[in-house]
This record gives C-alpha cells, sequence and structure tokens, in this order.
C-alpha cells in the first residue's frame, strides 16, 4: 500500500520572499499572492504538467502562513483550471499540454487596493440618491425628466384593475403582451425576433448576469470586454472568477487588430460589447468594424452579447445605426436592452433576444435562480409602450441632451478640459483634466465637497483614463460642480 511517505516530492518550492507582487503588493490578500506565485512557475514551464503540488501544510509551513489561506489559494487554482485536486492524493499541476494563456487573469492582476477602491466607487454611483450638491457622475437621468405623472397615472390604473394574475408565479419567460410589443421594438430596428425569442428580465444587468450563470461555468473559460466599459459587467465578471481581457474600444468600436490578437491567444467564450452609445464613451459602431466582429465570431467560434441598454436616446436624426444583432439576425448575437434608463431605474426590466435555442437554455438557468419575472413592473413597461407615451417620452428626453450636449462641451472646454471625442447622442462625456491630475483623487475631493463624479478608472484599467471624469449631461451643464473643479485645481475661472 503506497503511502504519502513514498510519493515523490514536489518539484515547486515556495518561500514568503516569492510572495511579492509588483505594485501595491502590501493590499494584495495572501490568496492571491500564492496565485500569481504559483502560476508564474507553472507558466514559465518551471514545473511540468501533471506535477504534484506541495501539500497544503507543505506550502503553509514554508509560507508561513495558515492553512486555511493556503487551501483558498489551491482552490482558486483549481477554479481557474490551472491546478487538478485528487481526494486522498493532492493538487497537481493541468496544462492539458496546451500553453497557457496569460500570465495573471486580468481580474487577479489588479491590486486589493484598485479593488477597493473601485467597489466604494461602483457603490457611489449605484446609491446617488444622496442628497448631493451636484451629480455629475451619475448614470441616472434627472427625475425631473423621466415622466413621474405618467408612470403614477399607469400604475394606478393598474392597481384598479384585476390582480388575480398576479396570484401565481405567471410566466417565467416575462409577461407575454409585453414580449409580443418588444417584437414590434425589435422590428424597428430591422431584428426579427418573435415572443418565444426574448426573455425579460429585472434590468440589463440581471441579463447579463443571466448569461453569466447559462454559459460561463466552466473553469479556465475566457471572455473579452470593451476597454473603457460598464464597471457592472466587469465586477460582475471578476465576481464569477472568470478570466477576460479588454479589448481597447475606439471611436468606432473595438480596435480590430487587438481583438484578432486576443482571439487567436484566448479563445474566448464571449465577447460582451456595445454598437450603440456605448457606456462610458457614448460611441457608435462603424459597419465596417461590425462586419469584422461578425467573421471573428465565426472564425473563432464565440458569441457575441451586444448590450443596448441605451439605443432609445439614439437620435432618429440619424437615421438606421449599425447593430450586430440587425446584421446576424441572433445567430451568433444575444441582444440585451433595458428600460431602467429611459423610464425609472426602480422598475428593473430589461430583455434578452436570442436564438429559440438558447433562449431555451437560458430559461432553464432563470427558473433555477429566479421563480419568476418582475411581473407588477413587466405590466407597467407594457402599458407605457402600448399607449404610444413612451415614444414621446424617449423624443423628449433626447431633446434635451441634444440640447445640452454641445453647450457642456463648450463649458468643460472653457474650463480646461480636454474632450478627444464628441457624441452625437447619449447620456455621457467624457473629459480629460488639464495635466497629470489624478481624476480619482480629486473626485474625492469633490465628495468631500458634497459633489458625486465618475473617475475614468472605473471604466478602466488604461493609465490614459487615469485623468478622465465622465460627465452625465443631464446633470452637468451649468453645475455647480464646475466652479468648485476650479478652485480645487488652482484656477480662477
Amino acid at each position: 500500500m503506497t503511502t504519502r511517505r513514498n510519493k515523490s516530492p514536489s518539484p515547486l518550492t515556495l518561500s514568503r520572499a516569492d510572495l511579492k507582487v509588483t505594485g501595491d503588493g502590501d493590499n494584495v490578500s495572501l490568496v492571491d499572492k500564492i496565485f500569481i506565485a504559483v502560476l508564474r512557475q507553472i507558466q514559465s514551464r518551471d514545473v511540468a504538467s501533471g506535477s504534484r503540488m506541495p501539500s497544503v501544510r507543505e506550502l503553509s509551513d514554508s509560507c508561513n502562513i495558515s492553512r486555511d489561506t493556503a487551501s483558498k489559494a489551491y482552490d482558486k487554482l483549481v477554479a481557474h483550471g490551472h491546478l487538478e485536486s485528487r481526494p486522498g492524493s493532492g493538487f497537481y499541476v493541468k496544462l492539458n499540454g496546451k500553453a497557457p494563456r496569460s500570465v495573471v487573469p486580468v481580474a487577479t492582476a489588479l491590486s486589493a487596493k484598485n479593488k477597493l477602491l473601485r467597489s466604494t466607487w461602483r457603490h457611489r454611483i449605484l446609491q446617488s440618491n444622496k442628497p448631493y450638491l451636484s451629480q455629475t457622475g451619475s448614470g441616472l437621468l434627472p427625475d425631473a425628466w423621466l415622466g413621474e405623472a405618467e408612470l403614477s397615472a399607469t400604475m394606478r390604473a393598474l392597481a384598479r384593475a384585476n390582480q388575480r394574475s398576479l396570484m401565481g408565479y405567471g410566466d417565467a419567460q416575462g409577461y407575454l403582451p409585453l414580449r409580443q410589443q418588444l417584437q414590434l421594438t425589435l422590428r424597428e430596428l430591422n431584428i426579427e425576433a418573435g415572443p418565444a425569442n426574448i426573455v425579460l428580465t429585472n434590468g440589463a444587468t440581471d441579463a447579463l448576469h443571466l448569461l453569466v450563470m447559462a454559459y460561463l461555468r466552466t473553469p479556465g473559460e475566457f471572455v473579452l470586454v470593451e476597454d473603457p466599459g460598464p464597471f457592472l459587467l466587469a465586477e460582475r465578471l471578476s465576481a464569477s472568477g472568470l478570466d477576460f481581457a479588454r479589448v481597447p474600444r475606439e471611436h468606432d468600436g473595438p480596435n480590430i487588430d487587438v481583438l484578432r490578437a486576443m482571439c487567436e491567444r484566448h479563445r474566448p467564450t464571449m465577447f460582451f460589447c456595445s454598437s450603440v452609445l456605448q457606456n462610458p464613451t457614448s460611441t457608435l459602431m462603424s459597419a465596417h468594424k461590425a462586419f469584422q466582429i461578425l467573421r471573428l465570431a465565426d472564425e473563432f467560434n464565440f458569441t457575441i452579447v451586444e448590450d443596448d441598454t441605451y439605443s432609445d436616446l439614439m437620435p432618429t436624426a440619424l437615421g438606421q445605426v449599425t447593430r450586430m444583432a440587425t446584421m446576424d439576425q441572433l445567430k451568433r448575437v444575444i441582444y440585451v436592452g433595458s428600460f431602467s434608463k429611459t423610464l425609472a431605474a426602480g422598475l428593473r426590466v430589461g430583455y434578452i433576444a436570442a436564438s429559440t435555442e438558447r433562449v431555451e437554455w437560458i430559461l432553464a438557468h432563470k427558473i433555477a435562480s429566479n421563480i419568476a419575472g418582475a411581473s407588477l413592473s413587466e405590466r407597467v413597461v407594457y402599458r407605457l409602450l402600448s399607449q404610444g407615451g413612451y415614444r414621446h417620452h424617449c423624443a423628449q428626453l433626447r431633446n434635451r441632451l441634444d440640447e445640452l450636449r454641445l453647450p457642456l462641451v463648450e463649458q468643460l472646454r472653457g474650463h480646461g478640459f480636454e474632450i478627444a471625442h464628441v457624441p452625437v447622442g447619449g447620456m455621457y462625456v467624457c473629459a480629460s483634466l488639464p495635466g497629470d491630475v489624478d481624476a480619482a483623487q480629486l473626485a474625492e475631493r469633490m465628495l468631500e465637497q458634497g459633489h458625486l463624479m465618475a473617475p475614468g478608472m472605473l471604466f478602466s484599467s488604461e493609465k490614459t483614463w487615469k485623468s478622465i471624469l465622465r460627465f452625465n449631461v443631464g446633470n452637468s451643464f451649468n453645475s455647480p460642480a464646475l466652479s468648485v473643479l476650479n478652485k480645487l485645481l488652482g484656477r480662477k475661472k
């Protein structure tokens, strides 16, 4: 009978000195330090595939850490597909004969300090109902713009109606009349999707969460996102333990050369991106880039998740804009929409449009985690859409944003900001602070004086975004925050 004493020694050795991490190393957790140190040895080929790792006790003793910490580090390496756990035997290197895809997963490589900072600012942006003096960094339109009277009238009308339909769980796929109405909405975008191809969700964030649950549950799977991009998406992927890489977003869409290189290197499962009014840049994707992305999806067999949350804020005067779901008709594209930005964030109604086969799989996961949808909210949205008032409401929102956007740009430039791209629509304008000012540090000082801002590090890991602020058009023109900014920057204007 083989005993543990007869096992060959592990070729991997670690000491406390090996747990040094460049940049903010003291703020990186011990679990992540061990993760990175082990991964470096594996990926430098110092440790061969199939090699036995030191036991949890041996790792604990050699690095002077607790056994619980050592165990958690190994569990994380297993979850990312770098180690294999063999009950009763230990942990073994698992390369499967393939070259590793990255030295350190992007989400892991971020320092704990930056993670905490981003998490703090994310919470502030999402909890923007506090009595701030200004909210140039908010992700919501001003309350006064959102038609509270019509929303209240709609809810009163529903309250007077027969509520028997609310006694049961309802349709897990969502309120059928709303899905039928969305069929007409999508048809206007030249996307053919029947009610059976639509799943209602609790907003776009829930839609993305559902897609992660349904399709990204295998350890080691890799996904791509845009950089800069929505901070909630990056948070969701990180929370799921997924490896992801960022594709630079340019004024007309993702950098195709970088996208191809990442596809060749990582063989991604999904690419999360936006064609229309991307957050935070409010840029549009060009037709030729959309076409190239679809070709890459075919070549490398990945799915495109097209987030069209800001679709209804797109100026109609520009005519039909490029959407990959229109070009692809939901073969390789999963389309995500939402009403949270245009109606009310608290309603939490969004939707997924996808092929029949994908909808069946998505529904199976939705039922497992959420037995029924937000039936009352779905009825409110249906009534607003079907009565025709929503179309007029969105037109008013677009007009208000269009009236303020260019004046805001000129105002920001007058205060010394640089604006590389002036959006043609949408809620946001991104502006660079004069000089090499750290936007996050400045935003902290602004917050102390009652002004909520959105620093660029929320949306991008690139150094160029360190000095960028995202301004909400509806909340920023003639904002008192601008004069406070000038004082903090030492400017007289």
